[in-house]
């Protein structure tokens, strides 16, 4: 297969089932390669190690479907699409496991930057502060702070929520707390 007929698509999905089966820190650049018959090129092509591999996996605009898209819209309070936009991440990590977050949180860490970083994401930086802001104006979030500095809450407690989980073993309902938390600083 060539660098182009590599999709960045497909090494994503067998790099998730690789890490899954073996554990991230047990599966090689090569074993993926391997996996899906593709040369080590191939994967530089697209990422420049396991660590960019990761990060992508926990991309936010690359975790949203449509169903999700729908289900946000399925609801008219601006608050609740607000909450439910940021919900998409949580879902996935959940999806993605205890043990591939953490890597992601570790990753992160040795690179000093967040996970949940709104400046990596347009709808993290533009779709979900316009919700907020149509949601105060329409009396719907009590929280006095401007949407972005909302925005910027709600990372940090999705951020912290996760972690917890992920230190925790997910030994909790994730969904459920980060909703509370989130309506908590809304007060919705």
């Amino acid at each position: 297969m060539s660098v182009r007929g590599a999709t960045k698509e497909a090494i994503l999905t067998a790099s998730i089932q690789l890490f899954n089966k073996y554990g991230f820190d047990q599966v090689t650049i090569n074993q993926i390669c391997k996996e899906i018959n593709v040369t080590k090129t191939a994967f530089y092509y697209h990422f420049k190690s396991k660590d960019e591999l990761i990060s992508e996996v926990f991309s936010f605009d690359n975790m949203i479907s449509n169903n999700d898209v729908l289900d946000i819209l399925s609801v008219i309070d601006y608050a609740d699409q607000a909450i439910k936009c940021m919900e998409i991440y949580v879902k996935h990590m959940v999806r993605l496991g205890v043990e591939l977050t953490k890597e992601n949180y570790r990753v992160h860490l040795r690179n000093q930057t967040l996970p949940l970083d709104k400046g990596k994401s347009s709808l993290l930086s533009s779709v979900i502060p316009t919700l907020v802001q149509r949601a105060k104006d329409a009396g719907q979030i009590k929280n006095p702070a401007s949407a972005e500095d909302l925005l910027d809450s709600m990372c940090i407690i999705a951020n912290g929520v996760i972690l917890n989980w992920a230190i925790m073993g997910g030994s909790f309902d994730i969904l459920e707390e980060t909703r509370k938390r989130f309506e908590i600083l809304l007060v919705v």
